[in-house]
């Protein structure tokens, strides 16, 4: 039986978290990923870069978690429960390089939901865009995910 999803849930903002970046992590990330750019692996290199360190990968920011949030509580809001869910899209909008050493608040908002109907029948997708500020509050990357829900 389809379920219906909550669209009450659109512009729900989540609690801001802090998130600092770890050297060892980014290079951890850049191999993890088969990325052996120099600017992400080699402290020389970075140090002398136009940033004066090394810099994250551009997808680095996907491993950021508020590590106090209830990972379901969304699920539970829209209606549904991970069973149901699938990833649909990822995407990063890079203003300037995340670098190790420096703090960094997400700020994450439900910014859409809408229905379609494919092969497999009807489906959700709920949009979350997730704000990346330095310490002076100014964007440096922008995160959006799309989660597909079947319903």
């Amino acid at each position: 039986m389809p379920i219906q999803i909550n669209k009450g849930v659109l512009g729900k903002e989540f609690p801001p978290f802090a998130v600092t970046v770890e050297r060892g992590k980014v290079k951890e990330f850049a191999r993890a990923i088969g990325d052996l750019n120099p600017l992400y692996l080699d402290d020389r290199v970075g140090a002398a870069s136009e940033w004066g360190d090394l810099i994250a990968p551009p997808t680095f920011a996907i491993t950021f978690r508020d590590e106090g949030a209830d990972t379901n509580a969304l699920l539970r809001e829209l209606g549904t429960d991970i069973s149901r869910v699938l990833h649909g899209e990822q995407e990063f909008e890079i203003h300037r390089p995340l670098q190790p050493g420096q703090t960094y608040l997400c700020r994450a908002k439900v910014v859409d939901i809408y229905e379609k109907t494919g092969k497999s029948g009807p489906m959700a997708f709920v949009v979350r865009e997730t704000a990346i500020t330095d310490r002076d509050n100014e964007v440096v990357a922008t995160m959006r995910a799309v989660t597909v829900v079947r319903l």
